[in-house]
């Protein structure tokens, strides 16, 4: 039963409203793949230091860091991981590969990010009534004021536009603007770990891109928040399109058994 619009989920349901339907309609859940476990332990690492910081005005040294990533990145993986067919040979190799990056993107997330954030809150969790069928929900990774912010992780930079084209930023400023009466800045505090064809690490940087929202994008928002709706009242999710390079059994854990790409849907037990 869907109660609440998390940000998460209206993404995955304008991506692909069959792996939306999998996902949150048939339950049908598929273990994290190794850079969401990455992600996963960094934030942990976020998490515990920036819980202690809202007293201490410190921030926590390096080395407890890792070790909280490293533990959050293990434990994301408790029911599985998520690997392609054809990568499941080299599966020991992808988890060191992902528990070497989330240790490096802790690294740049400590030395370059973590003394500039000044949080009021953290892990802050929000249920706001919006005027629609559903209320917004989630949780704030930080709040500063007058900033949100996320941490990401990846390993090439992204484009500078691509803040204007995320969800979360527009969602997470305006339940800010709603519960706390100011339109703030959004910012994404992005982690690129580098490795070449082999899978070397070549170097580390730190990408921050910023956002302040228009009452345009809220309008776009609410657009999209509707439609969302309307998809769960009609009970019609449109797959994505095969081309999308989300689209694949590199990225999606349900392409093995989408019939929109040729493939059998799983068999249910009776």
């Amino acid at each position: 039963m869907i109660d609440a619009i998390h940000q998460s989920s209206l993404n995955m349901a304008l991506r692909c409203g069959e792996q939306f339907r999998r996902r949150y309609i048939e339950g049908e859940r598929i273990p994290p793949g190794v850079a969401a476990g990455r992600g996963t332990g960094i934030h942990k690492a976020n998490e515990i230091n920036l819980k202690q910081k809202i007293a201490s005005k410190k921030d926590m040294p390096l080395s407890d860091l890792q070790d909280a990533a490293r533990d959050g990145y293990v434990n994301a993986f408790k029911n599985g991981v998520y690997i392609p067919k054809d990568k499941l040979p080299e599966k020991k190799k992808l988890l060191n590969i992902g528990l070497n990056d989330t240790i490096r993107c802790t690294n740049i997330y400590r030395v370059l990010v973590a003394e500039s954030i000044r949080p009021i809150s953290i892990e802050e969790p929000f249920n706001l009534d919006v005027g629609l069928a559903l209320p917004l929900a989630g949780t704030m990774d930080y709040q500063e004021k007058p900033e949100v912010g996320d941490l990401k992780s990846t390993a090439t930079k992204w484009p500078a536009d691509r803040i204007d084209k995320e969800i979360q930023p527009v969602l997470y400023s305006y339940v800010h603007e709603k519960t706390q009466g100011v339109r703030p800045v959004f910012k994404y505090h992005v982690l690129i770990a580098r490795r070449n064809k082999d899978g070397d690490p070549t170097s580390e940087e730190y990408q921050p891109l910023e956002k302040k929202p228009t009452d345009n994008d809220y309008k776009a928002l609410f657009a999209k928040l509707q439609i969302f709706i309307n998809m769960l009242k009609a009970g019609i999710f449109v797959p994505a399109n095969p081309t999308s390079w989300w689209c694949g059994q590199s990225w999606c854990g349900y392409w093995y058994t989408c019939p929109y790409v040729g493939n059998s849907l799983p068999k249910k037990e009776i």
